[in-house]
């Protein structure tokens, strides 16, 4: 979690840096380049981290390379087709989609740096499979400091601010790739070494709704660049980046406590079971979320200091975002129980309904509200969904009962 935080940290640092050297209206480019950079590894993704770390989990040696090296071979492909694609398709999708042919290098220039970042992040996953959750922190850790090098000769002699980033992402992914290089060459070696591996259809069948739910996502994350891009000023693109870069830590929460708690939700298969699960999180999340609501809406006069002039609605953007993610600290957990009950469809139909409510009023609120509209529609849709499903789920056993 500590490199995790620090590749969130230095990101945040390297996006306030820049606001201080180009205009609000500039840097709109590097709103497109870390929005189209986060859906393009998403799409490089579809589920196969999860996949791999389920079925090489208990394996070793040789058997364990053997598994690990399909699922790169997989990786691998997948990424090419999604670059192949992105990097033709830029031209249209800043033409058609986001309405401003300019956006087309910073596209490509997220298609390229998530090429690099999807070799990394699967290498990061194989550390986890074997457990080297000490060497994880070590090459985060030395990638969240690379990240900020080239931020700063931006800083100094006046770089494009989407090069910077891209740049950044660049070096601090392939110092990743270096760190696990032996590792990673084992594994390449294990693609034509003769022995038993997963087959494709438990795989598929596997990833089934971890792919589709993770195509919904590629799109959730989009919808605030094409609203804000189409229809709302350039400034606004990049005061909603840097809310979205503020509230990340609170993200990485969610999902530090998401790994944690997924486990033992999946194993409560019985209503007693469940109701011990409910009553051992669900009070000390709600006071937990309720204490970091508190200083997400007091803070805002800490945060205007760090940020340039042009760039201060990014402290109402940060505290709605913020707020969306803190109610995610309860329902999210709850809603894990629908693993355990052989239901992965609901959370899947769930997602699909907040990705639908969010776009239609992020449409709506982007022309007179700007990002602040945005984050506004997100807060709205995703805790009235999650609200109703985890009411549900808490006290009508919605979805849990034998089928």
């Amino acid at each position: 979690m500590g490199g995790q935080a620090g590749m969130s940290v230095s990101r945040l640092v390297a996006l306030v840096l820049l606001s201080h050297t180009m205009t609000a209206a500039r840097f709109d480019e590097c709103a497109i380049y870390a929005g189209s950079s986060l859906v393009v590894g998403n799409l490089c993704d579809l589920g196969i981290n999860v996949s791999c770390l389920k079925f090489a989990a208990g394996a070793t040696g040789d058997r364990w390379l053997r598994t690990a090296a399909r699922f790169l071979l997989l990786r691998m492909a997948l990424t090419a087709g999604v670059m192949a694609a992105v990097y033709v398709c830029a031209p249209v999708i800043s033409t058609r989609l986001l309405k401003h042919p300019e956006y087309s290098m910073a596209v490509r220039l997220a298609c390229a740096s998530a090429a690099v970042a999807s070799l990394a992040s699967f290498t990061l996953t194989l550390l986890q499979s074997r457990l080297e959750f000490v060497r994880i922190a070590r090459l985060t850790g030395a990638a969240a400091v690379l990240q900020l090098l080239p931020v700063f000769c931006a800083a100094r002699w006046g770089w494009p601010g989407v090069v910077a980033l891209f740049a950044a992402d660049a070096i601090s992914r392939v110092w990743i790739l270096a760190g696990a290089g032996t590792l990673l060459a084992a594994v390449i070696r294990a693609t034509r070494a003769p022995g038993e591996r997963p087959a494709w259809k438990p795989i598929a069948v596997f990833a089934n709704w971890i792919t589709i739910s993770t195509l919904i996502g590629a799109l959730y994350n989009y919808i605030p660049s094409v609203a804000l891009s189409r229809w709302a000023s350039a400034a606004a693109l990049g005061i909603y980046a840097l809310g979205t870069s503020f509230a990340s830590g609170f993200a990485l929460l969610i999902n530090t406590t998401g790994t944690v708690l997924l486990p033992e939700a999946v194993a409560a298969t019985t209503a007693e079971r469940r109701r011990s699960y409910l009553r051992s999180y669900v009070p000390g999340a709600a006071l937990l979320a309720c204490a970091l609501l508190v200083p997400t809406w007091l803070g805002g006069p800490i945060i205007s200091r760090v940020l340039p002039a042009g760039m201060q609605g990014t402290v109402r953007v940060f505290q709605l975002l913020a707020s969306a993610q803190i109610t995610l600290l309860v329902s999210n957990p709850v809603q894990f129980l629908l693993y355990g009950a052989g239901r992965p469809q609901w959370c899947t139909a769930s997602d699909a309904m907040v990705t639908v409510l969010f776009g239609g009023a992020a449409i709506w609120l982007a022309p007179a509200y700007g990002a602040a509209g945005v984050a506004c529609a997100l807060l709205v849709a995703q805790t009235g969904v999650k609200a109703v499903l985890t009411a549900g789920l808490g006290f009508a056993d919605w979805g849990l009962q034998a089928a």
